[in-house]
């Protein structure tokens, strides 16, 4: 199976529209171990951007670089709010 790729700057693009929506975080933390968050893109710079998380006592932001989106270590996805009224 052919991996399609994406440039840094289609990621910028794909995550500024995300901004201030519900989103589904997916961080792969290595040796088989995905956690998800639910969250909010807070805001976007240069060469990051920041993630508010919700309904987590121990981790209220995380700050990830767009490399990190690049490369599959981080997965964003508009929550789908119909289903959690």
């Amino acid at each position: 199976m052919h991996k399609t790729s994406i440039t840094i700057e289609e990621v910028k693009q794909k995550i500024a529209a995300l901004k201030g929506v519900a989103v589904r975080i997916s961080v792969n933390k290595g040796r088989k171990r995905i956690v998800k968050y639910d969250g909010e893109v807070l805001e976007t710079y240069p060469s990051v951007f920041t993630l508010k998380i919700k309904g987590d006592k121990n981790l209220e932001m995380l700050s990830c670089s767009y490399s990190d989106v690049v490369c599959g270590d981080i997965a964003l996805k508009a929550a789908d709010v119909t289903s959690r009224a």
